[in-house]
């Protein structure tokens, strides 16, 4: 992987915040910051995937065939063999 130098602008306590737990946890600060923007880059993009899934499932259509589904499953399933 390559890396690239990025300059900010963040509000002092923010860079103070992080410094300090970078000192008391013997890390580099570049290795906080990029922890830090790799989680909320996976927030996001778990976030988009919802959305997406969330938008098909607003169709009409596919939610007449979900319950379809779900309704087939339930008329199979025996509820007295399922383990909970």
């Amino acid at each position: 992987m390559g890396y690239a130098k990025v300059s900010v602008t963040i509000p002092r306590e923010i860079y103070e915040e992080i410094r300090d737990f970078s000192i008391r946890h013997d890390v580099k600060l570049s290795h906080v910051v990029t922890e830090a923007l790799s989680e909320k880059l996976r927030k996001i993009r778990e976030e988009d995937l919802i959305d997406k899934i969330n938008k098909v499932y607003k169709d009409p259509e596919v939610a007449i065939e979900q319950h379809r589904i779900a309704e087939s499953i339930a008329d199979s399933t025996n509820v007295e063999e399922l383990p909970w």
